[in-house]
């Protein structure tokens, strides 16, 4: 009877022990991130000193001197396409090629981008992939494809910020780029699975790449500036290195899958000849006047808004600014920076409406913060596409265009790493026009007075009483957490 009553204490003093844990573990991770990091002042004044416009670009930009920028682009708005330039780019690397993305998963999009990687170091070509914990965590680490890959000789793999960093559960890297034997990238908003790549139809989101080709290798200066960046956050003290247990025999141990991934392969060389022999890069791309990359930071810290102050900086600059985001979560300091947009010019946010967006926690801080975000002076689109829009965007008069992984939110604001190009082309900008106006068509128009009016093409659809009542619960449990979302 006293063992037992001497166990039972100790069970009841480890209960108590392992819920203080948890509840610090909650606390570091809930509330550390409410406190936000000021606007860096030294950032600020080096934005004051960049130049983005054309009438100005002569004295720092691509075209200095009479000399042309050497780097080249072209837009990636369809799934399929999409899919189409990864295996294109990796199917041609000579080299080196670097994988960094938020969300990889073993589905049918996904294999098919790990079987050209696996195609591409059996040739010898060596290849780093950078993936966030949670993702890894989630569809990857039992995955026999994926666990394949990385036991390749010439396969390295980093994993930035695992999940058993308790204190830091919050930093993720949210980046979404690919880099080819220092010649040519791609980047955008897109995660590397069935959502975002090939020819499904249903359950997908749109999304948007550009793809950046460098016609004299080591000139382009936002390709040096995104291998800097990788090269900072591959040394990151947070990426941990995927050990290769079974690097001595990880052929006779994986047979069966690296079968698998040649046979995915030769049926992709079916529907896709062109993959290993593609020679049209510079056909299929055009000139840019100047790009430049923009970032949070690669730290698993609390971040300073350093994308959404550049982002400010430059749209203050304009006199029409559309943001293209899928949802909008604020604080005050970037209700604050909406409105000294708004100020100086016409702004428009075009963002899915609750009807139709993939987010729930994004439509529910909406129907929350609609008046504050009104009380901006933007001019909102509330978007009924066929698909959830992911695109995010910036439009700034006719010449500048910032695109990248950044959404209107505090996540990408304060905790997670994001990258944005800010690219200076008309082309560019009058391409996505176009497309942002028909979405704007597609949308219910909602002024900042409250008026509201539906576009040519915009589709009405009703919320069933199942998701108002979904809505109405999660409009009261988010607000603790909205800084989270």
């Amino acid at each position: 009877m006293e063992s037992r009553n001497v166990m039972k204490k100790y069970i009841g003093i480890l209960a108590k022990i392992t819920g203080f844990i948890l509840i610090v573990i909650l606390a570091v991770n809930i509330i550390l991130p409410l406190i936000k990091r000021n606007p860096d002042a030294a950032y600020e004044k080096e934005l004051e000193q960049t130049t983005f416009t054309e009438e100005t670009m002569k004295d720092v930009g691509g075209n200095q001197a009479g000399k042309k920028n050497a780097e080249r682009i072209r837009c990636i708005d369809d799934n399929e396409e999409a899919l189409l330039w990864r295996l294109r780019m990796i199917g041609n690397a000579k080299k080196s090629i670097v994988l960094s993305t938020f969300d990889l998963r073993p589905d049918d999009s996904g294999t098919k981008i790990i079987a050209a990687l696996y195609t591409a170091a059996e040739r010898g070509v060596q290849v780093q992939i950078l993936i966030d914990g949670i993702y890894q965590k989630l569809f990857l680490e039992k995955s026999p494809v994926f666990q394949a890959l990385a036991a390749h000789q010439n396969i390295e793999v980093g994993i930035y910020n695992p999940v058993t960093n308790l204190m830091r559960l919050n930093y993720r890297m949210h980046d979404k780029y690919l880099i080819i034997d220092e010649s040519m990238y791609l980047m955008g908003g897109r995660n590397t699975n069935d959502i975002f790549l090939g020819d499904k139809k249903t359950r997908i989101n749109v999304d948007r790449d550009i793809f950046v080709y460098e016609e004299t290798q080591g000139k382009g200066e936002s390709l040096q500036a995104l291998e800097k960046y990788f090269d900072t956050i591959w040394n990151e003290a947070q990426v941990r290195k995927k050990k290769k247990t079974y690097a001595a025999s990880y052929e006779e141990k994986y047979k069966s899958e690296y079968h698998q991934l040649k046979e995915r392969y030769r049926s992709l060389k079916e529907k896709y000849p062109d993959i290993e022999n593609y020679e049209h890069w510079e056909d299929d791309t055009y000139e840019a006047d100047k790009i430049t990359l923009i970032d949070n930071g690669t730290q698993t810290a609390r971040k300073s808004p350093k994308v959404l102050q550049a982002i400010g900086y430059i749209a203050g600059q304009g006199e029409e600014v559309v943001i293209q985001t899928p949802y909008v979560i604020c604080n005050s300091y970037m209700y604050q920076k909406l409105k000294q947009i708004s100020e100086k010019a016409d702004l428009k946010i075009v963002l899915n409406a609750v009807e139709k967006g993939s987010n729930p926690w994004g439509c529910t801080d909406y129907l929350n913060q609609k008046e504050n975000i009104l009380g901006t002076g933007a001019t909102v689109y509330e978007l009924m596409n066929a698909h959830a829009v992911h695109t995010k965007t910036v439009l700034i008069d006719d010449n500048i265009s910032i695109v990248g992984s950044y959404n209107l939110d505090m996540r990408s604001t304060y905790l997670d790493t994001e990258l944005m190009l800010v690219i200076e082309s008309k082309r560019l900008n009058e391409e996505i026009r176009d497309t942002e106006n028909v979405y704007i068509e597609k949308s219910k128009e909602v002024k900042t007075d409250g008026t509201e009016t539906e576009g040519s093409l915009y589709k009405k659809k009703v919320l069933t009483p199942e998701k108002k009542r979904f809505y109405a619960f999660l409009k009261i449990i988010i607000r603790p957490f909205r800084h989270l979302l």
